[in-house]
């Protein structure tokens, strides 16, 4: 996984330096509704841009992955409630097992005949 990190992050990055070095030309950006206006060169704006799109995406991906994260902790606190009485069941079969004379299990019941009624 490290690698394929490199693999995709290296390119970007070169091109990231191409971009900005063959970029450099001042542009002027208004900002609309604020009547701001902001004078920095293209590579700026662009990767600005970019990065704010790159935020918004990891946001939108974390909070939609709420449902799924909760979901998980809920099974894994089943897990371990199951596992700590699976440990404590197999404890007292343990115990039972040691001790000797005393029948492992209780005998299966024997079928009883119910008597008729009148009808």
């Amino acid at each position: 996984m490290k690698r394929l990190s490199w693999i995709l992050s290296v390119p970007f990055m070169v091109a990231a330096v191409v971009f900005a070095m063959t970029n450099r030309a001042p542009v002027v950006l208004d900002l609309w509704p604020f009547n701001i206006t902001v004078e920095a060169p293209l590579f700026v704006i662009v990767l600005a841009s970019a990065f704010v799109g790159l935020l918004a995406g990891a946001v939108a991906g974390w909070l939609s992955g709420a449902a799924t994260r909760r979901r998980a902790r809920a099974t894994e606190r089943r897990v371990h409630e199951l596992e700590r009485e699976l440990t404590r069941l197999r404890h007292a079969a343990q115990r039972s097992n040691d001790r000797p004379g005393e029948p492992a299990s209780s005998p299966a019941p024997k079928p009883v005949r119910l008597p008729r009624t009148g009808s």
